[in-house]
């Protein structure tokens, strides 16, 4: 972690996805990939308060839900009514992944912050307080462009004080044939990564970060979209907390990275977890019509490593299935 960075985030809190029907997409997640019951909130007054929407006082209505995978908290959120953030990306984007978010210590500590980054002209989305007005609570969305994604630092405490409504309401164990445990990674795709990598040590104080060339020999039996394909890619890998943040970076050759950039511009792109067969994953999703869009095999053979991208649209974003390695430190460009 970079001692000199305007921010010290230590963990990744918080993944969220910009949804149109947040119920629905709930239910998609508990049948698919075992994630849930959701609890859901209506996210508006009296719960939020002094709320602001480009520096100015506005009124609106969401709808969220949170759940737990692992360490890292899931959430859906739905606009419902006037200005908002997730409005916004949704009519520009479509659904999809929105933001990420850390914890702050304290209402202080949260202001001191969200000050910071606005002072070092990263502007001010959406921002507000929630919860017991007497505990402030409270959250900020802030577009930082040089990291390529929006991050909201967070002051939050166990209790909303209001009950939420549960989805599925069930106590049966979800049908889904696949049971996500742990989110191991997020990613985004950037058309430079050692310039983002440097902007994220700068900024937030992320980092070291671990640098390869994704290609052959390291990268093998390559598919994109079930055809084979020849491609070079470059990555940038780092811990935050529990969570590896990756930044990726198509440079020849089919890949989906180049794709999305060209679809969407730089951002967030896919979650990945941990599984032991990524062949078998497969199998599985495209049994419920969700196929493999990118993948291939990594590292030495007798680990049998393996990656594949599978674009799950009932969840509003792309999956990973990964086999992780032990060891390709042969094949680290730079650290």
């Amino acid at each position: 972690m970079t001692e000199d960075s305007i921010v010290k985030v230590k963990a990744i809190n918080q993944i969220a996805i910009a949804v149109k029907d947040l119920e629905m997409v709930a239910e998609n997640y508990w049948k698919i990939l075992g994630i849930g019951p959701w609890e859901i909130y209506d996210w508006e007054e009296p719960l939020v308060y002094d709320r602001e929407y480009y520096g100015k006082p506005a009124w609106a209505r969401e709808k969220i839900a949170v759940t737990r995978v692992g360490s890292v908290e899931f959430e859906l959120v739905q606009p419902v009514d006037g200005p908002s953030v997730y409005g916004d990306w949704i009519e520009k984007h479509g659904e999809g992944l929105h933001h990420m978010n850390f914890l702050v210590d304290s209402s202080d500590e949260f202001e001191k912050i969200g000050e910071a980054l606005v002072r070092e002209g990263f502007p001010s989305l959406q921002r507000g307080r929630y919860g017991p007005s007497k505990l402030k609570y409270g959250f900020h969305y802030i577009d930082i462009p040089p990291l390529r994604t929006i991050w909201e630092p967070v002051y939050e405490g166990e209790d909303f004080g209001v009950k939420p409504t549960i989805v599925p309401d069930t106590k049966a164990k979800s049908p889904a044939k696949i049971q996500v445990k742990d989110i191991n990674q997020l990613a985004i795709a950037v058309k430079d990564v050692e310039k983002v990598a440097a902007n994220y040590e700068k900024i937030l104080g992320i980092g070291p970060w671990t640098f390869f060339d994704w290609e052959p020999p390291l990268v093998y039996d390559r598919k994109y979209y079930g055809k084979p394909a020849w491609g070079r890619d470059r990555i940038a890998l780092a811990q935050v907390g529990d969570v590896q943040l990756e930044l990726m970076q198509g440079v020849e050759g089919p890949s989906i990275y180049k794709d999305w950039i060209e679809e969407h511009g730089e951002g967030l792109h896919h979650v990945n977890w941990l599984v032991d067969d990524v062949d078998e994953t497969e199998k599985i999703l495209a049994k419920e019509g969700f196929s493999s869009i990118q993948g291939g095999k990594y590292g030495p053979r007798d680990q049998k490593g393996a990656y594949s991208y599978i674009d799950i649209q009932p969840l509003r974003t792309i999956w990973e299935p990964v086999c992780e390695i032990e060891d390709v430190h042969g094949h680290v460009v730079k650290e």
